[in-house]
């Protein structure tokens, strides 16, 4: 009798290699989706810590802080992210005592080199120690949205992939009215960083 070869044939393990393929395939997707939701996850609650901070400082000031920090106080820079760097700013603020946020490190930048005359950084007392106007970024690396109802249908410059582009405030689309209309609007341009306003993936507050 002859012997058997033992082994795989070559259609065997082309067939085997296709279903590794597969199975990778759709593990690679898998985890895609769990670091998209994560994000997302990440996003949703930043967002809530800082209408937390926002409305605390709103307690103290009787307001909240402004939609740019370039209509109130000197200020060298662009105009880029004004509202982030304005909400940061002020919840850094130690004017009342205490800072109005617990600022997560990685988070924060100043990407565009913006600056605050020193003179307001002394008036404001904020917990930095220095004159840079920080971003508050999303889990994404781009800078969160902030609008002052009192500035909802003004149009502003948000940076987007590295590239400013104009944003104004979000709007129902049931309604056409302003979500948030008495107090104030964050949002995140979301996993694929492009800003529509809140809609589409963006993640906001509402």
């Amino acid at each position: 009798m002859g012997n058997k070869q033992s082994g795989f044939t070559l259609v065997e393990l082309l067939v085997v290699i296709a279903i590794i393929g597969i199975l990778a395939g759709m593990g690679s997707q898998m985890m895609g989706f769990s670091i998209r939701k994560g994000g997302i996850s990440a996003a949703e609650s930043e967002i809530q810590r800082l209408t937390l901070g926002v409305e605390s400082f709103q307690l103290d000031y009787g307001d909240f802080p402004p939609s740019s920090m370039e209509d109130e106080y000197e200020v060298t820079g662009n105009r880029l992210d004004s509202g982030n760097e304005s909400m940061v700013a002020h919840l850094a603020s130690r004017a009342r005592g205490r800072s109005y946020f617990e600022f997560k490190e990685e988070y924060l930048d100043n990407l565009d080199s913006d600056i605050l005359a020193n003179d307001m950084v002394e008036q404001m007392s904020w917990l930095f120690g220095d004159n840079q106007l920080r971003e508050y970024l999303d889990p994404w690396g781009n800078p969160y949205v902030y609008i002052h109802n009192r500035d909802y249908g003004r149009e502003f410059s948000v940076s987007q992939e590295g590239v400013p582009v104009m944003v104004t405030s979000g709007t129902s689309t049931k309604t056409s009215t302003f979500h948030e209309p008495i107090r104030f609007q964050i949002w995140s341009a979301g996993p694929d960083g492009i800003h529509e306003n809140g809609k589409g993936d963006d993640v906001s507050q509402w």
